[in-house]
């Protein structure tokens, strides 16, 4: 009788050990850089209350057609209006739930998710040590198909040309490595700014810095260092998504209506989890 207990036991460990990963959800995904509602022309929203309604309706026809659960938006504003009276939530992402980091200048980074189809377990707002600008990474945990995936959203430092400032990009980068080395399942999202760029002289792409996400691990959407400004005739790829724990597919780089200076970038992440 002993022998027949210990088989069943053995038995029953040996079932408890098999585990195998399986598709748990599919997120839309959609990254912008705003540009404040003003096409790169200002640090806050250039869009007068008289034309707020029709402008409205073009930046919520370009989100809606994209489909996403999760949207990431670099250089965001909460007034969409000049004067306030428009609110850019409301106006532009209704629906979707959001938290937003502090505006400074050119940097304001926002995360709107449907809560509907995700929880929110967690939230962070940190700065960067290493910078010239103001610049710092907003994060959301958010829950699909039962499976925690931190999205984060960010606007790196582009003045790495000034003295004592060269490192500046590449330390950010790294903070937001070191900062999710112990979460399995990571969105990182932004304006990365990579590339050497010079007020008044031309501007070289870099996407060899993206090499130092790759050598931890993540995989790029924007793997082949695809232009994403400036819109009217994109040079720079400075705008990516990247993931560890998760597959991407559907990569799309879309004008967006020139709606800004930036294209945005969408595609399908597809979350796993373990099934016993």
């Amino acid at each position: 009788m002993r022998r027949i207990l210990l088989s069943i036991a053995v038995a029953c460990a040996a079932a408890g050990c098999a585990t195998r990963t399986v598709e748990r959800a599919q997120v839309r995904f959609l990254h912008w850089n705003v540009s404040h509602f003003g096409d790169g022309s200002a640090s806050v929203a250039t869009i007068r209350p008289g034309d707020g309604k029709a402008m409205a309706e073009k930046y919520s026809k370009f989100i809606g057609s994209v489909g996403a659960d999760v949207v990431g938006l670099c250089s965001y504003d909460e007034n969409f209006t000049t004067n306030g009276s428009m609110k850019s939530a409301e106006a532009v992402l209704s629906g979707y739930a959001k938290v937003v980091g502090p505006a400074r200048g050119n940097m304001c980074n926002a995360v709107f998710y449907k809560p509907t189809a995700l929880a929110k377990t967690d939230e962070r707002v940190v700065e960067f040590p290493n910078r010239y600008e103001s610049a710092y990474y907003t994060a959301v945990k958010l829950e699909a198909g039962g499976v925690p995936v931190w999205f984060v959203q960010t606007h790196l430092d582009s003045h790495t040309y000034l003295s004592g400032h060269a490192k500046d990009r590449e330390m950010q980068m790294k903070k937001l490595i070191e900062d999710f080395k112990d979460e399995p399942n990571v969105v990182i999202a932004g304006d990365f700014c990579v590339g050497i760029r010079i007020p008044g002289k031309r501007c070289f792409p870099a996407p060899e810095e993206y090499k130092v996400f790759e050598d931890a691990g993540y995989s790029l959407a924007n793997l082949f260092g695809t232009g994403t400004y400036p819109v009217e005739h994109p040079l720079q790829p400075v705008d990516n998504i990247i993931m560890k724990g998760v597959a991407v597919s559907e990569v799309r780089f879309l004008e967006a209506e020139r709606l800004s200076d930036h294209m945005a970038v969408s595609c399908l992440l597809t979350v796993y989890g373990e099934d016993r």
